[in-house]
């Protein structure tokens, strides 16, 4: 009797530490930050929360508690939200896109974390919005910053890209001249990139060197072949950054 008198108080503190270390969560909060749309530059704005048990970030629960979109008067109520902190944020509505549908991918350059944010790949992010006509592209830019956050020290956020691109003539027919600049030495990949966020042709993955470099695109695709006009997009990675050029092919 008086062993167990002796362990009861201890068996009672053992399980109010295991509910306490369950049963802290904390909050932190994301906001997005100019993600500009490849049509006529709308932006979209929006922020949500990452709810989480200490030790276990991954397999947390987001939601959105505001978001306006461009071209839907849909928000957070009434959209459906996927949110995956290591790969993507997926927004949709149910039903036909041309008819007041929403499809919208923000893929992550990084893996969200408690403390830090991540720039969106502007290759593979793409919209597609319907209900007030129909509109389908990429991001011309993008960043998911961490707005706030609960039980943790703020971390500085990443520096916007410093590396620069730009195209001329704009609008061309049927060559132009993407120049880009580097601020440090680069292994650069530039792409061309369709409305739909298709690539169709690679041209360069190497070694640059700091400064100014240009390469000439002759609008075609990666076969050869003329691709049509219409607005295409040069995106340039270099290291962990990407810049965006829109441009116009006018045949």
């Amino acid at each position: 009797m008086s062993a167990l008198k002796t362990t009861f108080p201890w068996i009672i503190i053992s399980l109010i530490i295991m509910v306490a270390s369950h049963a802290h969560a904390d909050v932190v909060t994301y906001s997005l930050d100019n993600v500009i749309l490849d049509d006529n530059n709308a932006q979209m704005f929006g922020e949500f929360t990452w709810t989480y048990d200490v030790g276990d970030f991954e397999n947390g629960d987001g939601q959105f508690t505001y978001l306006d979109i461009p071209y839907t008067a849909h928000n957070h109520t009434d959209l459906n939200t996927t949110i995956d902190v290591g790969s993507s944020i997926e927004i949709t509505l149910e039903g036909s896109v041309h008819d007041d549908g929403v499809d919208i991918t923000l893929v992550l350059l990084q893996p969200l974390t408690a403390t830090s944010g991540s720039l969106i790949d502007l290759g593979e992010s793409h919209f597609e919005i319907g209900g007030n006509g129909f509109h389908t592209g990429i991001f011309l830019s993008g960043n998911i910053l961490l707005s706030n956050l609960s039980g943790v020290e703020e971390q500085p956020i990443s520096p916007m890209p410093t590396n620069t691109i730009t195209n001329y003539p704009n609008p061309f027919n049927p060559r132009t001249n993407i120049v880009f600049e580097l601020d440090h030495e680069s292994i650069v990949r530039l792409e061309i990139f369709d409305m739909r966020g298709r690539s169709i042709r690679t041209l360069t993955q190497s070694v640059h060197s700091p400064g100014i470099h240009s390469v000439i695109w002759d609008g075609t695709d990666r076969h050869g072949q003329s691709v049509p006009s219409g607005r295409y997009f040069a995106r340039m990675q270099a290291g962990a950054e990407i810049v965006t050029q829109p441009m116009m092919l006018v045949r």
